[in-house]
């Protein structure tokens, strides 16, 4: 079986609901974000892991830390952290990642294939994200890997300036 299949059946099923890193199994939900890629470990042991039945170093959830751009505190804070759309703070993080995608769509419309080419996952990945805050479910993590893919999008997307170079001369110097 896929393991990522694997692992959102036994999400669903509550499988996961007892581990100590709650934020660590959201980090696994979000498409650009990894864990065992980047703790050095295989995705079944990463299972196991959230089912309780093995451990993740304190270095390997560093290494998932460090390597995604996340807080270490917030992997290992033992409650899933979230956003509240009634704060002022946490409203300006959510009008952020919309920002980002206006972004995007406005590069495809100013005829930037590229950025057209990425649109239709931005487009998903903000539906994603916008029914998230709408049903006040908007995790931090969540969050965090929303505005990383969009800005990826929009890296991917930024034409890249032409190299310098020099010519070739016919016949050598003279």
């Amino acid at each position: 079986m896929d393991w990522y299949l694997q692992f959102l059946r036994e999400e669903g099923a509550g499988l996961y609901k007892g581990y100590k890193y709650p934020n660590l199994i959201e980090v696994q939900k979000q498409s650009c974000l990894y864990v065992g890629q980047f703790a050095n470990v295989t995705n079944e042991l990463v299972l196991a892991a959230f089912r309780s039945e093995e451990e993740l170093t304190a270095d390997e959830i560093r290494k998932v830390a460090r390597y995604n751009g996340l807080p270490l505190s917030v992997l290992t804070c033992p409650k899933v952290i979230m956003l509240d759309t009634g704060r002022w703070r946490h409203r300006k993080l959510v009008a952020e990642v919309e920002i980002l995608y206006i972004m995007l769509e406005e590069m495809a419309m100013q005829g930037n294939q590229k950025a057209a080419e990425y649109l239709h996952g931005a487009e998903w990945e903000l539906q994603k994200f916008t029914e998230a805050v709408h049903n006040n479910q908007l995790s931090y993590i969540h969050y965090l890997g929303a505005k990383k893919q969009l800005s990826d999008y929009i890296l991917f997307a930024t034409p890249k300036p032409t190299k310098r170079g020099i010519s070739a001369r016919k016949g050598g110097a003279s």
